[in-house]
């Protein structure tokens, strides 16, 4: 029994019931079964549009007249409080829509009939999914894996006491072509779906839906599924059937036309139908013995992938699902959504891939909530918040390549449009680098209209530097994103009419406040985009002092800096939203923006800015409690950076419970059968976001202190944590009983010194690189506990 296992009795019911498998490429999701068991596959590069879909949007605007004047009568407008033609002038800048993650193909799999179903798992700590059926005398067990090594999905199949027969199936929700293949014992299919050339989002009632071009229009996916066995096996139609089998091996392999992580031309399809086919043939393990180690090969990649980062909560649990989500005690709940969290963002997001979605690398609907793109106002950033602080850097890369292609676009947005320079980002992205606004003309500026993706983006490229200290990194790759979306912030910035400088037009993503009788979303200087303008150019400045570069924007970036204003606290007690006092529309709202100055970025500490820290508790109190999973993910780790435990303790207590099958409304989360955090519906961010706030409680940082258990949640009296990662090169080991640290273990990278706390005791440490320490309850001299 272990709590990194999960474990169903039957066979999913629905999708939320079946197990996710992931190499960063190829998705699956298992649902198990004896006859007709449903393998629903994704490619992560399976879109729907074109590489020319954003700038053909971009010409269309321009063409309409839309430009640099557009956006001097917009702020015209604000200025002159005439806030019903602002909204007419910020709908004129909006293009249609991102385009949409795509299901790709369905793999369906029947073993004998007759056989008794008899449970399945997924081992977090391999990556691998079991099955087993049963009858008299007889065992089959199914272990289906995807590994990184050769891009396969790998289903395996091995009996004892008898031989069986077996059949499996490849079908797609797109149009499919596909041909049977045959190389001696070997036989297979190859099928090309072609992918839609637009998809519109759900809540665009009018828009056309699901349009498919003429083959070849847009893109063009290929799928190999290929077979070997010691039984007898054919090519049935649509079918690969086995008869008298006592094991069989399966791969399938996948890829698309996509150019990804260019920005084009497609790729030809014979290219892509070649090189799918050798990878399959390469990946097939054409006996039992070659299967094993493909098998073995995979968990001890993905076991290195995962690291040494862990945490326990107690003593291992049984985590049946889905009556687990009911009777586990929460730590056993907690410790699982840790491991489970870490095992989607491995799963979904890996070197070379496209980054995570609304719903990491798995989607089963043509039209998926919110198009399953990237949403840029917060999901595909808290997607991330962990990556770094949870032992899983290499997973960062992924977003990093996409903010190349969104540069790349955006910088075009950002000079056609508005006439600034660096580049600019939106609510929304995709695959294809969208940096437009959306909304097709018509859309609510409280959601389509916000301009600051690029600086919050650009946080994780700071992060990635300061937890890992790479100088290449920060200069090859995070130094000419930073000052491109810096330069794109100062030439946004104007006036405020007190001496300062504010973004201008802002808005506080998707919420509005009341003024005059109706919802205003715009303003100048929101609290939020102040806070992410100062970030960026903060640490533009620090990078260029770091690299020996770029002086003459380092200098702009000060000069800019010196005029932004602070956040202040309204008459009401709260950290200002807007900058004036107009009540908001929706006081419990589910964006909590105007505290990212608190978490993630820092700018607010309950020890330096004790008074705005106070106004962002009651600010973060009077959001009330519940919500969505993704944002009581985020409430989480606010009270953490408060280092308030109980707090952390309450939201987990609402974010770890099974979510009601019919939810009361749009805004109540928890947890699906499976431990997919929902919004409703899913969306992986909740995952991954819990997971970062567990870290915020166990250990915060900055590059010079160190503090342990800040908020240790009063439900986790007893505990281990090991390899959380904190900023300044340095990994971290804790273990704690009855709420109080036993001890800690320092493992620094580089040479450093720390201040380190503990509740109200502090202490200086000296660390050299390779040279662990330990710390123990009193933060009494250290003693070296081993050597590089």
């Amino acid at each position: 029994m272990s709590s990194d296992v999960l474990r169903f009795a039957e066979p999913a019911r629905r999708w939320e019931e079946a197990f996710p498998l992931g190499n960063g490429r190829l998705g699956a999701m298992v649902h198990g079964g004896v006859e007709a068991a449903r393998v629903q596959v994704n490619d992560a590069t399976a879109w729907s549009g074109r590489p020319d879909g954003p700038a053909t949007a971009l010409a269309e605007l321009m063409a309409a007249g839309v430009g640099p004047g557009t956006l001097d009568d917009l702020r015209t407008s604000l200025d002159e409080g005439r806030d019903g033609d602002a909204v007419r002038l910020a709908q004129r800048f909006q293009g249609p829509w991102a385009q949409a993650y795509q299901p790709f193909v369905d793999l369906t799999v029947s073993v004998q009939p007759g056989l008794r179903y008899a449970g399945r798992t997924l081992d977090l700590a391999t990556g691998v999914v079991s099955e087993r059926l049963v009858d008299a005398g007889r065992e089959i067990t199914a272990t289906w894996f995807t590994s990184a090594l050769d891009g396969a999905l790998h289903g395996r199949w091995q009996a004892t006491g008898g031989r069986f027969r077996w059949s499996a199936a490849l079908t797609s929700p797109h149009p499919l072509h596909g041909q049977g293949l045959r190389d001696g014992r070997v036989v297979g299919r190859r099928v090309r779906v072609d992918l839609p050339v637009d998809v519109s989002p759900t809540h665009e009632p009018l828009a056309p839906g699901v349009t498919h071009g003429a083959p070849g229009e847009g893109l063009t996916g290929v799928a190999v599924q290929l077979v070997s066995t010691d039984g007898t096996s054919a090519v049935d139609g649509e079918q690969l059937v086995v008869d008298g089998a006592t094991w069989i091996e399966l791969v399938l392999i996948t890829g698309t036309t996509s150019p990804w992580p260019a920005s084009g031309p497609l790729r030809p399809v014979a290219v892509v139908q070649a090189e799918t086919s050798a990878r399959a043939t390469r990946a097939l393990p054409t006996d039992r013995a070659a299967g094993d180690a493909a098998e073995r090969d995979h968990t001890r990649e993905h076991a290195d992938r995962l690291g040494g980062t862990s945490l326990r909560l107690g003593p291992p649990v049984d985590l049946l699902l889905p009556s687990a989500l009911d009777e586990a005690p929460q730590p056993a709940l907690a410790q699982a959504v840790f491991a489970f969290g870490r095992y989607l963002l491995l799963a979904s997001s890996r070197p070379g891939s496209p980054p995570v979605t609304l719903q990491g690398l798995w989607n089963q609907d043509l039209q998926p909530p919110w198009s399953s793109a990237y949403t840029l106002n917060i999901n595909l950033e808290m997607a991330y918040w962990a990556a770094e602080s949870a032992g899983l850097s290499s997973c960062h890369d992924a977003l990093f390549d996409h903010l190349g292609l969104l540069a790349e676009q955006g910088t075009a947005v950002a000079r056609d449009l508005y006439g600034c320079r660096g580049w600019v980002a939106h609510h929304n992205s995709d695959v294809w680098g969208w940096a437009l606004p959306v909304g097709g003309g018509h859309g609510d500026p409280a959601w389509a209209s916000w301009w600051s993706g690029g600086p919050w983006l650009c946080r994780h490229l700071w992060d990635r530097y300061e937890h890992t200290l790479d100088r290449a990194f920060l200069r090859d790759v995070a130094w000419p994103l930073m000052v491109g979306a810096a330069q794109f912030c100062l030439d946004w910035l104007r006036p405020d009419g007190a001496g300062g400088l504010v973004p201008h037009p802002s808005t506080s993503p998707e919420n509005a406040r009341l003024r005059g009788g109706r919802a205003v979303a715009l303003c100048a200087g929101s609290t939020m985009d102040v806070a992410l303008t100062r970030d960026l150019l903060e640490h533009v400045v620090e990078a260029a002092a770091v690299l020996g570069l770029g002086q003459d924007v380092a200098d702009e970036c000060a000069a800019a800096l010196a005029l932004l204003p602070h956040p202040s606290v309204g008459p009401d007690g709260l950290l200002r939203e807007w900058p004036d006092d107009a009540p908001a529309q929706d006081p419990h709202h589910r964006h909590l923006s105007h505290l990212v100055g608190l978490y993630p970025l820092g700018q607010i500490d309950v020890e330096r800015t004790p008074a705005l820290a106070g106004a962002a508790a009651r600010s973060l109190a009077a959001r009330g409690p519940g919500s969505t999973g993704w944002s009581m993910a985020w409430k989480a780790a606010l009270h953490a950076r408060l280092g308030d435990g109980p707090g952390v303790g309450d939201v987990l207590a609402g974010a770890l419970v099974r979510a009601p099958e019919q939810p009361d409304g749009p805004w109540a989360g928890g947890l699906l059968p499976n431990l997919f955090s929902t919004h409703p519906p899913f969306q992986v961010d909740g995952n991954l976001g819990l997971v970062a706030a567990m870290v915020e409680a166990l250990v915060g940082s900055s590059r010079t202190q160190l503090r342990l258990l800040p908020a240790l949640p009063p439900q986790w009296p007893d505990g281990e944590a090991r390899g959380l990662r904190v900023r300044g090169g340095l990994s971290v080991d804790l273990r704690w009983e009855h709420g109080a640290l036993v001890e800690a273990a320092l493992h620094p990278d580089v040479d450093q010194t720390r201040e380190v706390r503990l509740a109200d005791r502090t202490c200086t440490v000296r660390l050299a690189a390779g040279r662990p320490v330990r710390l123990d309850a009193t933060l009494a001299t250290p003693d070296l506990v081993g050597r590089a």
